[in-house]
């Protein structure tokens, strides 16, 4: 739940809104609700328990009381203070008896005396009310307000609290607490989860627990969502207020009864087994099937290798024949074999690899008199048990706290974590303790200088509620960008039918790790005067600039503005901000990256340069491209159309045609006519013979999937021998490609299911892209240029192509002519005369700079460039700026107007 960052004062909380940017996905105070529903829906306590209307479940957040205070900090470094269930035992411009406080420069700011509880279609928050005069308040509202988001999260945090980015004037501040005091509660024999499932005998583990930090949605097709959690229950929250224990359920919103608005499609199962090579959940649900009474609903989700994927979700394949099994697919890495153990796959498609640290000794860590082994992805030695990763010792007794693994896990922010689970029992129940290792980057731009060979970087957080949780800062953990998905709470679906809820706002396809972008600009025309007209804009997506030859803004940077010299080199490079403010959305189909921090602003020393941009939808652009649309000051403001942040759109299917018809755009797609079919048919591999489908034909289902350049198409094969019915139903993945290949994977359980995966250029256009220069889906090839041999340079512009990579430069890059006679020496007479007076021109050139300061500095200036490097770090959350940088390039913590 966050609401989009602006520099434009609200008019109201419930009333006109004075830009787009401040639409609130969070409605505090605007009642949605209708009909009978709306006073068991919303309603307000200023107690600090609730019963949710749907099953009679009492939530009690006095739990979350502290005794002194939650601090929160901003990244300009304003402290937040609140308590729940009390007020803060200290006061606030020298006021007491007060529940949240702003400290703001050196000023305090009452923002609550008081705090009230709210229900909202299962969302829960606090509103701290009556708080002081704001010099900047609206007429419906003149006073500082404080709201608290109280949001599922079954997992343990080190920091659990979360700020949303705010104008500097603001008057409303917005947090979000994630808590499992927020859940509904989760079974005891689901306290303990590991969600792998080992493939070999040497340990090698499909561990999909990094899925389960979200919810998912997808569309039964009929009007209803099927919401989904892996190996957890479903998070409950605003319109997802599945049953308890349920980890699949149906969302029915035209449902008037709230009792049979969300049914249970399957309970948690926490144990993925393999069948044919690759991991699947079974989920039996609770609820008799309405088909047959005689059985309960059965959904399974089938989990299939594509080491592509940048934000997987599930898809809905189909149902049995009576209605009382369900299939479900699910493409992602973690489903992909030969991952290194104590690494994994970041978004972005890189590789965040932490097994250096597994070689170390185990740490040993003291606290109210015990003493703390613990190891990163292996054994903790002497006193734990063989498999023991953590334990600690008391009074001559040793207790485990959790086996060792080497699963390598992000939690909800994208940090990476380890979780070692099953040690001795907690108290007297059937609870065991776990440890908890969260890894955060070490590096100069937060001045940690812990490294993995320092004690001092390991701290244990809490021992409390059955888990130890450990913060181990390491250089290892700086390869993370800032955080590019975002959950947001949509009011209505596309068809207008209800059913409104959170869904995520994901950029990470346009993560770049191998080119950068190149902005057009298309300024008004007094700022095109201004700009000269041989200055280019560098940009990448939620992480710093990849480093380029000659380019040499900060290491760190992510957004670069450089003059083009004659040769086309880039000189006078200005850095227009570094990535350390997380994404944020300003509706499912908006949102904004904010860069800050960049060079002295040439109008302003006392300011930084900034870059915003502006992401939209546009489902015909493709992957798009940034471009410069107006200067502010100090800031340069981009707008950036992209089918990326486009959700799923349904499309229809003409059985005449044997055509997938986008109707909003009219666009069509002749599937008769590609060439992987022959005439709509195509022949898979199935018991050891050839199957052959037509994919022309009535109750065909498609979608667009925009964020993953592919067309979904879902149909049923009628085969005797599949499955109990002889009924097979099937899906197709129709994914952007400059190649022409197939893959299928058919599972044979109660109800029988296909995945084809069909690579092909001829579906691009009608996804609004172009044919990707080489496979979109490989994130991690890179291309090595031999040295050339020439002396002269010469560079195009690199548009971003509609795939979301540049196109590539046509660069040669100046270099010595002796490379040539080292690697030719077989050289004609005539080559080493041409080498010899190449070596004299060269030796003339050096005599000229020897005699010039001014172009003995050029000349530094190019070596240094050539062996520049940005290393880069993921910010943990708004309030830290852990950018790795060269000490040379470390920024200062002075204000920036144009943060929000």
């Amino acid at each position: 739940m966050v609401v989009a960052m602006s520099n434009i004062r609200k008019t109201g909380i419930c009333g006109a809104i004075s830009t787009p940017m401040l639409v609130i996905l969070l409605a505090f105070a605007c009642s949605v609700s209708a009909g009978d529903d709306a006073n068991q829906l919303d309603f307000s306590t200023r107690d600090c328990t609730l019963t949710e209307p749907v099953y009679g479940y009492k939530f009690d957040f006095s739990g979350l009381h502290s005794d002194l205070a939650h601090v929160v900090r901003s990244f300009s470094n304003d402290s937040f203070e609140f308590n729940i269930c009390s007020n803060l035992t200290h006061s606030c411009n020298n006021e007491s008896n007060v529940a949240a406080c702003l400290k703001k420069q050196g000023k305090e700011y009452v923002l609550g005396r008081q705090h009230e509880l709210h229900y909202h279609n299962g969302k829960m928050y606090l509103d701290y009310l009556s708080g002081a005069k704001c010099e900047n308040g609206t007429n419906d509202n003149d006073n500082y307000q404080l709201h608290v988001l109280l949001s599922c999260d079954y997992t343990l945090d080190a920091n659990p609290l979360h700020i949303t980015a705010y104008a500097e004037d603001s008057c409303s501040f917005y947090i979000t607490y994630e808590t499992p005091l927020a859940c509904l509660s989760i079974p005891d024999g689901l306290q303990s989860n590991t969600c792998s499932v080992s493939y070999t005998n040497t340990g090698d583990t499909f561990d999909l627990m990094s899925l389960s930090d979200v919810n998912y949605r997808t569309s039964d097709r009929q009007g209803g969502f099927f919401i989904i959690n892996v190996c957890k229950p479903v998070l409950y929250g605003e319109n997802a207020m599945c049953p308890a224990g349920s980890s699949i359920c149906l969302y029915s919103p035209k449902v008037s009864d709230l009792k049979k608005r969300f049914i249970n499609f399957g309970n948690v199962q926490s144990k993925p087994v393999i069948k044919d090579g690759q991991p699947l959940l079974r989920h039996e649900s609770s609820t008799p099937c309405a088909g047959n009474s005689s059985v309960n609903y059965t959904s399974i989700v089938n989990f299939y290798c594509d080491r592509s994927v940048m934000n997987a979700h599930p898809e809905f394949m189909g149902s049995s024949q009576d209605g009382c099994t369900y299939q479900f697919s699910f493409s992602t890495p973690l489903a992909c074999k030969n991952i290194k153990p104590c690494t994994a796959v970041a978004a972005g498609n890189e590789l965040l690899d932490l097994s250096p640290l597994s070689s170390l000794a185990p740490h040993k860590l003291t606290k109210d008199g015990k003493i703390y082994n613990v190891a990163v992805c292996a054994s903790a030695g002497t006193p734990c048990m063989a498999n023991g990763g953590a334990c600690y010792e008391e009074n001559g007794a040793t207790y485990g706290l959790g086996n060792f693994n080497s699963h390598l896990r992000f939690n909800q922010s994208g940090s990476p974590y380890l979780l070692y689970e099953d040690g001795v029992n907690c108290g007297n129940g059937s609870l065991r303790w776990s440890t908890k290792i969260e890894f955060v980057c070490a590096n100069n731009a937060t001045k940690d200088n812990g490294t993995s060979a320092n004690i001092d970087a390991v701290q244990i957080i809490e021992d409390s509620n059955c888990q130890l949780l450990i913060q181990y800062k390491t250089q290892h953990a700086c390869q993370q960008q800032i955080r590019c998905k975002v959950k947001v709470y949509v009011e209505h679906s596309e068809d207008g039918t209800g059913g409104g809820g959170e869904e995520l706002v994901d950029l990470t396809p346009l993560i770049n790790a191998n080119e950068n972008y190149e902005a057009r600009v298309e300024l008004p025309a007094k700022q095109q005067q201004q700009l000269p007209k041989n200055t280019k804009f560098f940009l990448n997506v939620c992480r710093p600039l990849v480093p380029k030859y000659q380019l040499g803004c900060a290491g760190g940077s992510g957004a670069c503005m450089a003059k083009m010299s004659a040769a086309g080199a880039p000189e006078e490079e200005q850095s227009l901000g570094f990535p350390l403010v997380s994404m944020s959305p300003i509706n499912r189909t908006n949102a904004e990256l904010l860069y800050v921090k960049g060079d002295p602003c040439p109008n302003d020393k006392a300011m930084q340069l900034s870059t915003r941009i502006h992401f939209r939808c546009n489902m015909r652009a493709g992957r798009g491209q940034p471009v410069l649309t107006f200067i502010d000051d100090c800031n340069y403001h981009f707008d950036w159309d992209t089918s990326v942040i486009c959700p799923s759109h349904d499309c229809s299917f003409s059985a005449d045609t044997c055509e997938i018809v986008q109707d909003e755009l009219n666009m069509r797609y002749n599937v008769r006519n590609a060439s992987f079919t022959k005439g709509g048919k195509i022949e898979i591999d199935y018991n050891k013979s050839k199957l052959e489908l037509n994919i022309c034909g009535l109750d065909r289902k498609a979608n667009t999937d925009y964020p993953q350049d592919l067309v979904n198409l879902f149909f049923t094969h009628d085969l005797p021998g599949c499955g109990k019915e002889g009924k097979m139903n099937v899906q197709m993945r129709l994914i952007c490609s400059n190649q022409t290949e197939s893959s299928s994977s058919i599972t044979n359980d109660t109800q029988c299911s296909l995945l084809y995966v069909q690579r092909t250029p001829s579906i691009c256009s009608f996804l609004g892209l172009s044919v990707p220069p080489q496979d979109a889906g490989d994130h991690t090839t890179t291309t090595t240029t031999p040295p050339s041999t020439t002396t002269s340079t010469s560079t195009t512009s690199t548009p971003a192509t509609a795939t979301g990579k540049p196109a590539e430069a046509a660069t040669t890059a100046a270099t010595f002519p002796i490379v040539a006679a080292v690697s030719s020496p077989t050289a004609s007479v005539g080559s080493i005369l041409g080498i010899i007076l190449s070596v004299t021109f060269f030796v003339a050139c050096v005599g000229m700079f020897a005699f010039s300061p001014a172009r003995r500095q050029r000349v530094r200036r190019l070596f240094r460039r050539s062996g520049s490097a940005v290393r880069y770090s993921r910010v943990q959350s708004n309030e830290e700026a852990n950018l790795l940088l060269e000490p040379n390039g470390e920024f200062t913590e002075s204000d920036d107007d144009m943060l929000l």
